[in-house]
């Protein structure tokens, strides 16, 4: 016992072993913009802020932060509204699906009636009222009671016009005996006991002299007043009449709550208190940037509020010692691509439509390392060194001059050492064209797509739309351009994307719906050599000639995504001598892959699999494409959405980073490459104790190398193949049940026996 304590505290000594950023083999996280706060509850110990796209929480107690996810039990990411309801400890989480969850005593317990109602028109929570362990959900069709302690929808008031028309509720209250509703024919309210709410005629019009009553976007009980939040201030109902608060008049009010003595008002930016007495304050600090919502804890005599720069900013009561909270995350949600080199994750925000129409997004671009997300764009640094492009969208290092090349649909491109050394390309300087007309040099300079060949020339697809006019530029390493324009196949009216292959020849694929016949361009400059590849046997064999991803796997193979499944190319180096030259379409289950399916991306792991996104989820694929390995939808993952933009990997971890339409999630595969020659592998979790039922990677081998797990005395328990530079282990003998408790020592070698490494793995009981 004495010996085994000796090697597992040399095993947590550091030995060996994953940094902080690592997560085990299987697992997922979502990559949220936790600073972008726009609702606060206070519930007790914990204040929880939602954010556009995920939830977190700050812990009194502890004073930290923690992210609360789809990793987590979280049935959504995009967060409409939350509420806390502190007589049945419920957290009720509103999401912009309509779908809801209740957080009670850690546990998650998912409500999907709102979900599944069938309504006309939109469907959407605006707001959330909580009185007497019921929560009025206000909605686009009505209002919904969820009881907060059977746990079910108790009633819904629906059809609540004039004539009994559907009304958009855009927040409740509850005062004395009535409710009332802030809707868009104004103000309406009812008595709560002895009438059906559910009979449109036991509603009445309680808008008044109110300005614009379609306007009222909340309503507050507080103080035993009814007060009324509109675009031109804060109103107070006396008896019949509606008066403004003299002190948030003409002034556009956000939100208004009630929390303890306290109503909290944002307006036009700036949060306001007013005490019980009248009494008004305004908060003022430098951290609120973009005030949401605000609550008050009593007891504490603190202020919370969510802010859309800062996540959660705390205050004291007298506007004092303020601290701003939120846990890391990327500047925005917005991602169009993902792009890896070095261990680092690039995500691009920008975009354009499905007619390439830019999205006139400045989000910039976001960097993953080391566990950390650093985002760069002009909102972050405004200052005139800053290099400013919009709908930044791709990304590519060049290892000869060691520089980051960024793409920009719109500003042309981005030269970029850092964000205060940074070169922009446009008109004015190389012979990038804009879509306007020849005579403009700097807007709407279109770059689709960057590639960087072996000798270091970054290759630049410029889309302008003149016919007859180079839309493929070459920027060499000596800071010189070349221009190209591709005669009776393409030029500048009809390029998208570019992928070099292993004997320097460029692929490129003609834009989609822009040209009759569409597909590819495959053009070698030195040779002046070009073949165009469609559809139709014997004219490229392609599935569809509308083209969306293209990616080199590691056979030097060009896999191309389609709106109508996947074609490979082999065999590159006979492109131009080959009479017929066509495409493989891999076959799965007596059919085409992804047969139908729009094919958006395609990604390359250290195993040579290949990861797909569609419109209904993620793929992985064996290197072949005719063996599906898993299929990740929002259903069975935490992906936020089935809509996958753009999949990359980080080979040296092996973890798939997918951009969607609703954000960033990253699924640590099994896959990895490792480069040179390994020192020794690293094992995660190590230790293994009994209570982990997932896998067990060990990183960094010799790559696709022969692994054997023995324990110490050297009885063979486990032989494998390393999927690339990474084996996963499920702690199991070839019997299938659990190894006892020990040392297990993991023994790998490649294929030629050069490279060797034995690491050790302690299986604790």
């Amino acid at each position: 016992m004495l010996r085994f304590t000796l090697v597992l505290c040399l095993l947590l000594s550091g030995y060996f072993g994953y940094g902080q950023n690592n997560i085990a083999l299987g697992a997922w996280r979502v990559h949220v913009p936790y600073h972008q706060g726009k609702a606060v509850a206070d519930a007790g110990d914990k204040v929880y802020v939602a954010t556009e796209r995920g939830l977190f929480y700050y812990d009194k107690e502890f004073n930290t932060t923690e992210t609360v996810s789809k990793v987590d039990g979280l049935r959504e990411q995009q967060i409409s509204t939350v509420a806390y309801d502190t007589d049945t400890k419920t957290l009720v989480v509103a999401y912009a699906n309509t779908n809801l969850d209740l957080i009670r005593n850690g546990k998650i317990i998912n409500i999907n009636d709102i979900f599944r109602k069938a309504v006309p028109g939109e469907k959407r929570i605006n707001h959330i009222n909580i009185h007497n362990k019921q929560a009025y959900i206000s909605t686009t069709f009505g209002v919904v009671v969820l009881d907060l302690v059977k746990l079910e929808i108790r009633d819904t008031y629906s059809n609540l016009g004039p004539t009994g028309e559907l009304v958009n509720v855009r927040a409740s209250a509850v005062l004395r005996d009535s409710i009332y509703l802030a809707t868009n024919l104004g103000v309406l309210g009812a008595k709560r006991q002895g009438v059906n709410l559910q009979d449109f005629q036991n509603w009445g019009s309680v808008s008044g002299d109110l300005p614009a009553a379609g306007a009222v976007s909340g309503i507050t009980a507080f103080n035993d007043k009814l007060y009324a939040s509109t675009g031109y201030g804060l109103f107070v109902l006396n008896g019949t009449r509606w008066g403004v608060e003299p002190w948030a008049a003409n002034v556009d009010v956000t939100s208004a709550n009630a929390s303890f003595h306290y109503l909290t008002v944002v307006a036009n930016s700036k949060v306001f208190l007013l005490n019980k007495n009248g009494q008004i304050q305004q908060l003022n600090d430098p951290l609120l940037t973009a005030p949401k919502q605000a609550a008050v804890s009593s007891e504490e005599g603190k202020v919370w509020i969510a802010d859309g720069n800062k996540g959660l900013v705390l205050m004291n009561l007298t506007g004092t010692d303020a601290a701003a909270f939120a846990p890391n995350g990327p500047f925005s949600g917005n991602s169009f691509r993902v792009y890896t080199h070095g261990g680092n994750v690039y995500v691009l925000s920008g975009g354009f439509s499905e007619v390439y129409l830019q999205n006139g997004t400045w989000n910039g671009f976001y960097v993953f390392s080391e566990g950390e997300w650093q985002s760069f764009n002009r909102y972050i640094y405004p200052g005139p060194s800053f290099v400013k492009g919009y709908d930044i969208i791709d990304a590519v290092y060049n290892p000869v001059t060691e520089k980051l090349y960024l793409a920009s649909y719109g500003n042309g491109l981005i030269e970029w050492e850092g964000p205060e050394k940074g070169k922009l390309y446009n008109g004015l300087n190389s012979p990038l064209l804009s879509t306007l007309s020849f005579s403009d040099k700097t807007e709407y300079v279109r770059v689709t797509d960057l590639a960087v060949d072996a000798d270091g020339n970054v290759w630049v697809v410029n889309r302008n739309q003149f016919t007859n006019s180079p839309g493929l530029h070459k920027l060499q390493p000596d800071g010189n351009w070349k221009s190209y324009v591709l005669p009776g196949a393409a030029d500048g009216s009809n390029l998208d994307q570019i992928v070099i292959d292993d004997y320097g020849q460029k692929w490129l694929s003609i834009a989609r719906r822009n040209n009759k016949t569409g597909g590819l361009i495959v053009f070698d400059e030195t040779k002046n050599a070009l073949r165009q590849l469609s559809i139709g046997e014997g004219a490229g064999g392609l599935p569809n000639a509308d083209i969306y991803a293209l990616t080199k796997d590691v056979n030097g193979d060009i896999w191309v995504g389609t709106a109508g499944g996947v074609g490979v190319y082999y065999n590159t180096g006979i492109v131009f001598s080959e009479p017929r030259y066509d495409a493989r379409i891999p076959i799965i289950d007596r059919r085409p892959l992804l047969d139908g399916q729009v094919v958006r991306t395609i990604a390359v792991d250290g195993a040579n699999r290949k990861w797909m996104g569609t419109d209904n989820g993620l793929w992985l694929f064996n290197p072949d494409g005719d063996k599906l390995i898993k299929h990740f939808t929002k259903a069975n993952s935490p992906l936020p959405s089935d809509k996958i933009l753009s999949v990359a990997v980080e080979h040296k971890s092996g973890e798939v980073f997918i951009a969607t339409d609703a954000g960033v999630a990253s699924y640590r595969g099994e896959a990895t490459v490792t480069e040179g020659e390994p020192e020794c592998a690293m094992v995660y979790p190590n230790p293994v104790r009994a209570s982990y039922t997932g896998l067990v990677g060990v990183s960094g081998l010799p790559n696709n190398a022969d692994i054997r797990i023995t324990d110490v005395a050297g009885s063979l328990v486990y032989k494998t193949k390393a999927t690339g530079g990474t084996v996963a282990w499920d702690v199991r003998d070839y019997n299938g049940k659990r190894v006892k408790a020990g040392v297990y020592l993991v023994m790998s070698s490649s294929d030629d026996g050069q490279q060797t490494c034995v690491s050790k793995i302690a299986v604790l009981d």
